[in-house]
């Protein structure tokens, strides 16, 4: 008999037994599984999910077990890569064929499943440990294994210790595993496997008729499963446990009755609108909720209120308490919100480290603090991306390709939106196209998730239809009582750059904001517009400044020290600004609207917002951006309004919307639901896949360029410069994650087509502050040369 306390003498990773590692990440795994409130997906319940994680934890890195990957893992430096390209050191597809095998044998004695549903169970595993150090392609061609692939096999397996097998099964085994492991069982499944693999490919080609997307959610949900808690053992060795924290809804109460607002007409009603919201009786059966309220009402108290409620709700009558998944689509509103949950948090008590609030987007800081626990680094990096807190505060970017991926690193925190309510705040930023996936799949994910969503808007999109929504407002109500801003079109008639400017009459007492839609034509006005009113009075603001400079300017803004605002459509969603006259370019409604709200947000006079239509020497402007559908939809509108009153708003956006359904396409997301029904992830033949989705289209090729721009930009780049230097990758990643905050502030996207081109300085085009003047202009951003007029 083998002793309990020997070991395999079998190495994961340096430092760490196979057994340890692959019973810990089992263990990771189904605590994670357990914590969630998932009942059935795909019709498979709890306690059938459960073995699945356990066999697939178990089985994930058995094929680390062969001399190949020992001797790699132990090799010195200089002779690590030639034994990483060996295709014999992979471990992947051997564990993949084991976990196949396991899987079935947990399942042989289930009577409650079919045959055809236990096939799916082993491939689901197969597929999962095949590819959990890699991004999910099609399905179908994961169902093919070569002779070279049978050949490699067969060599890994003969190279496994025999003895150190034995030890190995027996910890596995005793941890719960059923399938006994010996090489030569290992060898018998390999001359098997294809076979096995064909019968279920033919299955696969089938896969469309159904018209489900259960099968997506399952096999993202156990590989979420399976490669949080790999990455988290391997850094953590565990993960910190959730505090079992009450977070009741009138702890925004307590913080607005701190702020001590003054009496208005604006803060009663957005008082009432409030208390409306918070008053409600909840039906958690009821899965998809809205808040549509006027701009300027105090969406995010009332949001996030809300969704306290709701989860006190949950907590009480479910058991669980869910996580808020707080999404918005930019950045620069981000912070702002983030920052009003934190002001609440601390007003009542609590000590708001990172288990309590996380923010996350691509400039995140790695920094994760529990009670005074403060994490290394690499530790933050992994707790901030599997999204462990419960209040998380992120971009739609994270969210939707969360959602709709077949990246790793993406498909990583699927497993959190489980059991979430996930707040979608200015949803009208969902691109059409979308609509159709977008609605299906939340419609899923709620169902087998338990998960809800709440819709937060001023322009509140027909994603879903009216019916399938709780509205938790009376929304007529607050839109028919507001008269702060008054939509004037002027746009019969397209106008140049020069005509445009040159009819502008400014009211003394009066502050403008000039809205328009691509860089160049706003640089252009600027340059036009600082002729009449002095540079010392004006602000400009395009994606052409650098991030730290947009913020200070937008703070300007919000002072009201500026006469004059030339900005591109970035102020148009959450921005909290406000003029007494926004001049908006035309745009589709939406944008309209949007534009709309940074004008009398405060209800002081009334607002004009005047649209107008501006055109270079070849076309209009809008049409170089905007859908022309859209565009015709809003003119035909426009055209039969003189004059539109805030209190017609909803109404008309309405209208809008509803058109655009009868007459725009949505071909891709049909696309795109195809996909999610075959589980066709990527494709290499060209057809449509789940890798197709892009939230945000790049309209043109950008490179990314550091500026720099004052004495904190130089030191920061002198920083990267040392980073550089540092030859192991994985140190060299963690230390700039460091800095990645800050060195973001000076980076803009240039167009990748301009003459002027910075030179490349250490993997990145860098402009110094020697030669400042020849790149970039202290007003207007990066000098773009020799590109289309609308850059």
């Amino acid at each position: 008999m083998v002793s309990e306390l020997s070991s395999s003498k079998l190495y994961s990773h340096p430092n760490k037994l196979l057994e340890d590692h692959l019973l810990n990440v089992a263990r990771i795994s189904i605590h994670n599984l357990i914590a969630s409130p998932v009942k059935n997906i795909y019709n498979y319940d709890k306690s059938t999910l459960h073995q699945l994680v356990k066999t697939c934890g178990l089985c994930h890195d058995i094929g680390k077990s062969t001399d190949y990957f020992q001797k790699y893992l132990f090799a010195e430096e200089k002779d690590k890569k030639k034994f990483k390209a060996m295709p014999e050191t992979q471990h992947g597809l051997l564990s993949a064929v084991i976990a196949f095998y396991a899987v079935k044998t947990e399942f042989a004695e289930k009577e409650d499943l079919q045959s055809e549903e236990k096939a799916f169970l082993s491939f689901a595993a197969f597929w999962i440990v095949r590819k959990h150090h890699g991004n999910l392609e099609d399905v179908i061609d994961e169902t093919a294994i070569s002779d070279n692939d049978r050949a490699i096999l067969e060599k890994q397996i003969e190279t496994i210790d025999e003895t150190r097998l034995f030890i190995l099964n027996d910890k596995l085994q005793s941890a719960g595993l059923k399938q006994s492991l010996t090489k030569s069982i290992m060898l018998e499944w390999v001359s098997f496997i294809g076979d096995e693999l064909k019968k279920l490919r033919r299955r696969f080609r089938k896969l469309e008729r159904e018209k489900s997307i259960s099968p997506y959610l399952l096999i993202n949900y156990i590989f979420s499963l399976l490669i949080d808690a790999d990455k988290s053992e391997v850094v953590l060795h565990d993960v910190p446990k959730r505090k079992p924290l009450t977070l009741k809804h009138t702890l925004v109460d307590e913080y607005k009755a701190k702020l001590d607002f003054e009496k208005s007409n604006l803060n009663n009603l957005r008082e009432e609108a409030y208390r409306e919201v918070v008053s409600q009786d909840l039906n958690l059966n009821e899965r998809v909720y809205s808040i549509n309220l006027p701009t300027g009402l105090g969406k995010t108290f009332t949001s996030f209120a809300f969704a306290l409620k709701a989860r006190e709700e949950i907590r009480d009558k479910k058991g669980y308490a869910p996580r808020i998944i707080y999404s918005l689509p930019f950045l620069s509103i981000i912070e702002q919100n983030a920052k009003e949950i934190e002001n609440i948090l601390r007003a009542g008590g609590f000590k708001v480290t990172t288990d309590l609030l996380l923010k996350h987007h691509h400039l995140s800081e790695i920094y994760y603090k529990q009670e005074e626990n403060e994490f290394e680094k690499d530790e933050a990096k992994i707790l901030i991306e599997g999204w462990n807190s419960e209040i998380i505060i992120t971009t739609f970017v994270q969210l939707f390709h969360t959602l709709l991926s077949n990246k790793n690193r993406s498909l990583r925190k699927f497993h959190r939106l489980s059991g979430s309510i996930i707040i979608l705040d200015e949803v009208q930023s969902i691109p059409f196209k979308y609509w159709l996936v977008v609605k299906e799949t939340l419609k899923q994910l709620m169902e087998e998730l338990d998960s809800y969503v709440v819709f937060v808007t001023a322009t509140e999109p027909l994603i879903f239809d009216r019916k399938e929504v709780v509205s938790l407002v009376q929304r007529e109500k607050y839109f028919s009582v507001l008269n702060r801003v008054t939509i004037k079109p002027q746009c019969r008639t397209a106008l140049t750059i020069e005509e445009f400017a040159q009819n502008i009459d400014f009211e003394p007492d009066k502050n403008y904001l000039f809205i328009l839609n691509t860089i160049n034509s706003a640089k252009t006005f600027y340059k036009l517009l600082k002729t009449k009113i002095g540079e010392e009075d004006m602000v400009f603001l395009s994606t052409h400044i650098v991030p730290k400079e947009r913020l200070d300017r937008i703070e300007l803004m919000k002072s009201k020290r500026v006469k004059a605002a030339v900005t591109t459509q970035l102020v148009e969603a959450g921005v909290d600004i406000d003029f007494d006259v926004v001049y908006r370019d035309f745009a589709p409604l939406d944008s309209i609207n949007q534009s709309a709200g940074r004008c009398n947000r405060n209800d002081t006079e009334q607002g004009e917002v005047i649209v107008v239509r501006l055109k270079d020497d070849r076309r209009q402007y809008s049409s170089y951006i905007y859908d022309n559908v859209l565009l015709d939809i809003t003119g035909k509108i426009l055209e039969k309004n003189d004059c539109i009153k805030e209190m017609d708003f909803l109404n008309i956006v309405n209208s809008y919307y509803k058109t655009m359904q009868e007459r725009m396409a949505n071909d891709k997301s049909k696309d795109l639901l195809n996909a999610l029904y075959k589980m066709k992830y990527d494709s290499c033949d060209g057809t449509p896949s789940i890798r197709d989705f892009r939230l945000i289209e790049e309209t043109y090729p950008k490179i990314d360029t550091f500026i720099e721009i004052d004495n904190v930009a130089r030191q920061i780049w002198k920083e990267y410069l040392k980073i550089k230097e540092i030859v192991n990758l994985f140190e060299r990643r963690l230390e700039f994650n460091q800095i990645k905050a800050d060195f973001y502030k000076y980076v803009i996207s240039v167009p990748a087509t301009v003459d002027n081109i910075p030179p490349e300085v250490a993997g990145f085009r860098y402009v110094n502050f020697e030669s400042l003047d020849d790149y970039y202009d202290s007003e207007t951003g990066f000098r773009c040369e020799g590109v289309a007029p609308i850059w």
